[in-house]
């Protein structure tokens, strides 16, 4: 029975893949065209009097995307299988059903709640939402697919970014997605899309004012996929899609995500989606309700949900995007803000490993709750929980440099931009900036006000950065715990050890190697950047301070500026690029690359030479 079970699934499976194969074709000339008269059309190149029209086309574009869904079924011949095959489609499909049953009652025609032309438009926004919906599915699959087809996952991993950077600075390019009269050229537009993408937050331009709402969901888009990663959003959709992954795809993918077992990968994906949605979910409730516009005055309900949801999946991301030109700094005093964003900050530094790991955590199975007698009963057959090292250590490491970075600022600022407030506003402040650093990008006061010495800490801290597996960049905490773990054991004349467990000398030359190569790439961007910007080495139009702090913060993806930003020239701007690049991508590479080296077939003797 189980043999005939297994080959008929066989034979739908290979009529699935045939159908899916003979209709590429329309799926791509479909998605291809809804796409870009999308584009165009929210971009201002097609005028609005074409709005009836396209959204006609797109009406026609969403029945032939849909079309696959329903062929699946029809070539599954059961609904089991067929959802097996579509199950995400067939979850877009119902929810958009329903929600069209919903606007049908309370149209003109139904119940009457809402009047006609909110019912049109009501209707064209489902259209449209629908189609965006399996638009990006069948690019994800395509994603996926070329996962398998690239020789290298490390190549396709950096290609997607490359991939979604350049498509992002063309949309950013079109007409619609700046306000009348700012012009952005391709620089600055490569520039604001790169800076999205690689989560940092560095602008040239002011999003909030001069970008439309067009533009702006595009750069939050932008920091979504790029916070979370493309290749975890392609990994996702190959899995839901019932297509699964080979053995090298979930390895790879496995190594991303620091993942030991290829059977976890499918399902350490669904507990990143879904801590993302939950993150920021919470975050935009926290913040609603909040947001004020230049005369401090409230915004209407529809911003405020806006703006929520804006600096929610900004600060998840630790992004440090915001809708205002000067940041938080209007919000410093203002708790619910400081601390929605503050906390977002953390859960999406921390990485997704360390709070899936915080959240699965047995703590009634702890020994400590095995003293309550009703809860020994239950659980004296079960195991010990235990949380992993790096669990461990990036919640030491967090919590240290969480209460360093607070205290060291109140303590550099006290007679600087702290003076003269309230012990309220001073703490907000200090844990605003104390946290700030760790690749979040917001700021809560002026950064050139700040004292030289505070913006040296500060670049320790930037250097320093989130932790491994987040949506966060740096060197990393588990890095310099391990370095400093490492020193105090050699001094010690030990083996490197941490909760009783031995940490593996190749770990340490990793660490060792992202550390050299990190300062290396600062120190090298620094010295270009200053002959860029000064006209040669006898210049000097900003100064080593500003331009160390410019640099370290692009290549730690961090986002804090002193300013020079927008002033920089077009080789300035490229710098800066590669920085954020760089810094969002290599380290990353780095580590997989050194760790798919095989090693030699023989080994030299040792020989030892003197250092210190």
């Amino acid at each position: 029975m189980n043999d005939t079970k297994l080959i008929s699934r066989i034979f739908t499976d290979e009529r699935v893949e045939n159908f899916r194969r003979r209709y590429l074709w329309v799926n791509g000339g479909a998605g291809l065209v809804a796409a870009v008269t999308f584009a165009l059309l929210h971009g201002a190149v097609f005028p609005a009097s074409w709005s009836p029209w396209i959204a006609a086309l797109h009406a026609v574009c969403l029945v032939a995307l849909i079309g696959e869904t329903l062929g699946v079924y029809i070539v599954a011949r059961t609904l089991r299988e067929g959802w097996r095959h579509a199950s995400l489609d067939s979850l877009a499909l119902l929810v958009g059903v329903l929600m069209g049953i919903v606007l049908a009652i309370c149209s003109p025609w139904g119940a009457g709640l809402l009047e006609e032309s909110s019912t049109v438009a009501a209707f064209g926004y489902l259209t449209e939402a629908g189609l965006l919906a399996f638009v990006a599915a069948r690019v994800l699959r395509l994603l996926s697919f070329l996962t398998r087809v690239v020789r290298s996952p490390l190549m396709a991993f950096a290609g997607s970014f490359v991939g979604i950077i350049l498509f992002g600075t063309l949309l950013l390019l079109l007409p619609g997605a700046t306000q009348p009269g700012v012009s952005l050229g391709p620089i600055d537009a490569f520039f604001m899309a790169t800076s999205a993408t690689c989560v940092t937050g560095l602008v040239v331009k002011d999003i909030g004012t001069e970008f439309t709402l067009f533009g702006q969901l595009v750069i939050l888009t932008l920091i979504q996929i790029g916070g979370l990663g493309i290749m975890t959003f392609a990994a996702f959709f190959s899995l839901v899609f019932g297509r699964g992954h080979g053995v090298r795809d979930a390895a790879a993918v496995g190594e991303m995500l620091n993942v030991d077992f290829v059977g976890r990968v499918g399902r350490m994906i669904a507990w990143i989606l879904g801590v993302t949605i939950v993150s920021e979910t919470i975050g935009t409730i926290g913040m609603y309700g909040h947001w004020v516009d230049a005369s401090g005055q409230l915004l209407p309900t529809s911003s405020q949900l806006y703006y929520s949801v804006f600096h929610s999946i900004s600060a998840f991301c630790n992004a440090g995007f915001s809708l205002y030109g000067d940041s938080m700094v209007q919000f410093q005093g203002d708790w619910p803000v400081v601390l929605s964003i503050s906390s977002l900050v953390v859960v999406g530094g921390i990485g997704f490993m360390v709070v899936v790991d915080l959240v699965t955590y047995r703590f009634w199975a702890h020994p400590a709750a095995r003293r309550i007698s009703f809860l020994r009963r239950r659980v004296r057959n079960q195991r010990l929980p235990r949380l992993t090292l790096q669990t461990k250590l990036v919640l030491i490491a967090t919590a240290a440099l969480l209460f360093v970075g607070i205290a060291g600022f109140w303590i550099l600022e006290a007679g600087g931009v702290l003076a003269g407030r309230t012990i309220g506003d001073q703490l907000a402040i200090s844990i605003f900036h104390g946290m700030t650093p760790r690749t979040a990008g917001f700021n809560s006061v002026d950064i050139t006000a700040l004292k030289p010495a505070t913006l040296y800490f500060t670049i320790l801290l930037m250097v320093v950065g989130a932790s491994p597996g987040s949506t966060g960049g740096g060197l990393k905490t588990t890095t310099i715990v391990v370095m400093v773990l490492a020193v105090v054991a050699t001094l010690r004349g030990r083996s490197t050890e941490a909760f009783k467990r031995r940490i593996p000398d190749a770990l340490i030359r990793k660490s060792l190697v992202m550390l050299f190569l990190a300062l290396g790439f600062i120190n090298a961007a620094t010295l270009a950047l200053m002959l860029s910007e000064s006209g040669g080495a006898a210049g000097g139009n900003y100064g080593f301070e500003k331009i160390t702090f410019e640099v370290v913060s692009a290549f730690c993806t961090v986002g804090l500026s002193t300013g020079i930003t927008g002033e920089l020239t077009g080789v300035g701007k490229v710098i800066i690029v590669l920085c954020m690049f760089v810094g969002r991508i290599g380290p990353l590479t780095l580590v997989l690359a050194i760790g798919r080296r095989g090693g030699k077939p023989f080994e030299y003797p040792d020989e030892t030479v003197m250092i210190g």
